[in-house]
């Protein structure tokens, strides 16, 4: 069986997340139009949910058990940044993606994409990892990467 890649592994998290049955709504027309949909008022309010912070997401109660199942469902991230050749491509792609050679804050802005970590203006990508509780070997993989971005950043003038 041929090894996932990042890319891939964000496509499986982001489909997975776009089949759940949730909606949208930022407004009061979107909210009532979607409730519609789902042959709800606007005043059925009693038979939703809305997902955790202020993000305009919303269910239906009856699809909770599908809504619970997907957020407490293990993440293969953390097994998958075990592979140092799997670690390295997720760090560039990440810094390929935040602006990582311009960026102030751009160490943390890439560890944080692959666990919780306090952000530090004197911190770098090992502390931030190391907190994390990554080994050696993904740390590696960082400054793997790291060397790779700034060599692609050099010959491509990126910047």
């Amino acid at each position: 069986m041929e090894k996932m890649t990042y890319p891939q592994y964000l496509a499986e998290q982001k489909k997975a997340f776009d089949d759940l049955p949730i909606f949208f709504a930022f407004n009061h027309t979107q909210f009532k139009e979607e409730m519609e949909k789902r042959g709800l008022t606007e005043d059925d309010t009693d038979k939703i949910y809305r997902l955790p912070g202020d993000h305009g997401g919303f269910y239906l109660r009856a699809d909770a058990p599908k809504i619970l199942a997907y957020f407490s469902a293990d993440d293969p991230l953390e097994n998958l940044m075990k592979d140092p050749a799997f670690a390295e491509d997720a760090f560039y792609y990440e810094m390929c993606n935040h602006e990582y050679g311009i960026n102030p804050q751009g160490s943390w802005d890439v560890c944080s994409c692959f666990g919780h970590c306090e952000y530090g203006y004197d911190k770098g990508g090992k502390e931030y990892l190391e907190k994390m509780g990554f080994p050696p070997e993904t740390i590696d993989a960082y400054y793997a990467a790291r060397r790779r971005y700034f060599k692609d950043a050099e010959e491509k003038e990126w910047f």
